[in-house]
């Protein structure tokens, strides 16, 4: 049976700044965060904050979605099993609303993981990932997510970063 879930609302994030030295590694990116266990918000929250990434949390689909409307993420991280709005509704709901987003499902915590992140797949995350996540390689598909993106911004022209200039949303 899987343990219950943490419903408290998360704040925006706030950590430490990086111990190594690599702050500009990652361009500053921003991070969205979607998962119902505190616990593993908390563990990506420092894996992500130690590499420089700027990180936003979110207990759910229906938070996750105010957070990005609130300030847009160059990447969302996403779990797929979530009580309320689960992750396969929060990739389409995006998808819609922003066609551009990058979304990472991840899943491992129950028997159907791979027909899950085979439906994200289809409904637009661009990557899957299984849980539980190796740091390292969790850190190098945002490295290849976020160079893909600067490389397709450069091949078009757009200046400044990691998000297409039509998306007004971005903050600096």
């Amino acid at each position: 049976m899987r343990p219950q879930p943490s419903r408290q609302r998360t704040p925006a994030a706030v950590a430490p700044k990086p111990r190594n030295g690599r702050a500009e590694s990652p361009g500053h990116a921003r991070v969205l965060v979607v998962d119902d266990h505190q616990d593993t918000r908390d563990l990506l929250l420092v894996i992500l904050k130690t590499e420089g990434y700027d990180v936003a949390l979110a207990a759910d689909g229906e938070e996750a979605l105010a957070r990005y409307r609130e300030r847009a993420a160059d990447v969302v991280l996403l779990d797929m099993f979530m009580p309320g709005k689960d992750g396969l509704t929060t990739i389409r709901e995006l998808r819609v609303e922003f066609p551009a987003v990058t979304i990472v499902a991840m899943s491992g915590d129950t028997n159907a993981w791979h027909d899950a992140l085979t439906e994200a797949r289809a409904a637009g995350a661009q990557l899957t990932l299984r849980k539980p996540l190796e740091p390292w390689v969790l850190l190098r598909a945002l490295e290849g997510l976020l160079a893909a993106r600067r490389s397709i911004n450069g091949a078009n022209g757009l200046s400044g970063g990691l998000r297409p200039s039509s998306d007004s949303r971005r903050l600096a």
